[in-house]
């Protein structure tokens, strides 16, 4: 039985939600098998690509950055320096803030990951003609 049968024969095949968790969870499979030697996840390895591409910022703005609810950004960010991958900063300014940024070996790790990241969005997309491919990321975007 094909997979597009199953969702047809699920009733689901016209639930947008359905479809984009089915989608989401291809495209995180494949990133999560190429970057398996690094010991890191996809959002972990999404924190640490918008240090390297958007530069130092606060927890809270990291988490807006990448879409990561406040609550889990906490764990994220912990996780990351526990693997000696970020660097937190306290700034004593009005309410203060922790700063976050890459350390030299989260910059190597990501420098390697970004391109498999490319890679592994381009393997998702492979289906869609690239006009197609332009047009599906602009109505996520919309949508978002």
């Amino acid at each position: 039985m094909s997979q597009n049968y199953e969702i047809e024969e699920s009733g689901l095949e016209n639930h947008v939600g359905h479809l984009l968790r089915r989608v989401f969870h291809k495209a995180r499979n494949r990133m999560q098998k190429k970057i398996a030697d690094t010991g890191l996840s996809p959002m972990q390895t999404s924190a640490m690509t918008s240090l390297r591409k958007k530069g130092s910022t606060s927890q809270n703005k990291l988490g807006r950055r990448i879409g990561m609810e406040p609550g889990n950004v906490h764990g994220l960010v912990d996780r990351l320096l526990k693997k000696g991958m970020i660097t937190s900063n306290f700034i004593n300014e009005g309410p203060g803030l922790h700063i976050l940024d890459l350390t030299d070996e989260g910059r190597d790790i990501v420098d390697k990951v970004i391109p498999l990241g490319v890679e592994a969005g381009k393997e998702t997309l492979e289906p869609l003609t690239l006009k197609e491919q332009e047009k599906f990321l602009g109505y996520l975007r919309r949508l978002l």
